[in-house]
């Protein structure tokens, strides 16, 4: 069996990530992450949003459960100008810690807080630190019941160095995959299964169709905006891999955020993950009562079956 030291990185006691609680609880809210708006509508704070980098066209589940969001105005990611902002009297700024503009955004007179994690410990360490910022007590609730379920979902954990070698493709065209040192390595190695990425380090890294071949993976698991996985069967070079051969090619699902990568959703993937590394397939009735649950404790959101249905499939809204 997995120990939590060892899938936390050895950190088994997960305190707050270091926030400085404002004098009043933050109404305007500008969000520079993708992945962070997730956490903020997990929150409660979805109608103090602003401005965001999110758009309908890239996270359309996202503005469907959560309609107030298009209220907000559309920011280019990688692009956030101070003065700009500055017009919109932000209480804070949300940046993703790997950009290179919460200096320069800090020296405007902005309140910026960059988030950025690549373990599970990194995780609720970003949601509490948030709730600490909202200073709500639907938030602080929220974080509490998310880091329990959390911490009991991984500790079922059994890691083993003879499981499957799971490739993640993040696109096929052009070509790239997720290593190490990331959060997608994280719940393959809780799943039970090995990175077939040996030896690539980071998120959306490009590799050759030669390197995939020498790994031939025993899985794949196609992102859910990465392409077609049902074109690999009868492509001449991906119909070579032992994944493909046995059929054991999968689309990522994809809710408010895709489940595979930085939100909170992160909880049900290490569940569907786990059911695809050890046995193959997902139980689709019983996957689909999880994610009602899921929704409705954790977003307030009553799900229809038919929609956890095309979210499980990584379908957009009908």
């Amino acid at each position: 069996m997995m120990t939590l030291s060892r899938l936390f990185g050895g950190l088994l006691s997960l305190s707050l990530m270091a926030t400085t609680a404002y004098a009043a609880p933050p109404t305007r809210i500008v969000e520079g992450w993708y992945a962070h708006n997730a956490t903020l509508i997990m929150l409660g704070a979805q109608d103090h949003i602003i401005a965001t980098v999110a758009k309908p066209s890239i996270m359309p589940w996202m503005f469907r459960l959560v309609p107030s969001l298009s209220k907000a105005q559309p920011l280019e990611a990688g692009n956030l100008n101070g003065e700009e902002l500055l017009r919109l009297d932000p209480d804070l700024v949300f940046v993703t810690a790997s950009g290179h503009s919460a200096d320069a955004l800090s020296k405007v007179g902005l309140h910026v807080v960059p988030e950025g994690f690549d373990r599970f410990v990194g995780l609720l360490e970003c949601v509490d630190g948030t709730a600490t910022l909202l200073q709500t007590p639907l938030a602080a609730k929220r974080a509490q019941a998310y880091r329990v379920a959390f911490l009991k979902a991984v500790s079922q954990a059994a890691t083993n160095p003879q499981g499957p070698k799971v490739l993640h493709v993040e696109s096929l065209k052009p070509l790239r995959v997720d290593g190490d040192q990331s959060i997608i390595d994280q719940w393959i190695l809780s799943a039970g299964g090995r990175n077939a990425a040996v030896g690539v380090h980071g998120n959306k890294q490009p590799v050759s169709m030669e390197q995939i071949l020498t790994w031939n993976p025993d899985i794949i698991i196609i992102g859910a905006n990465a392409g077609d996985p049902a074109q690999l069967a009868s492509d001449g070079v991906w119909s070579q891999l032992a994944a493909v051969k046995a059929g054991r090619v999968y689309r990522n699902p994809s809710g408010i955020f895709p489940w595979d990568r930085y939100g909170p959703e992160l909880l049900l993937q290490v569940d569907w993950a786990r059911q695809i590394v050890q046995t193959g397939h997902v139980d689709e009735a019983e996957m689909i009562t999880k994610m009602q649950d899921f929704y409705r404790q954790f977003y307030g959101i009553a799900l229809r079956s038919e929609d956890a249905k095309r979210m499980l499939a990584a379908l957009p809204p009908d």
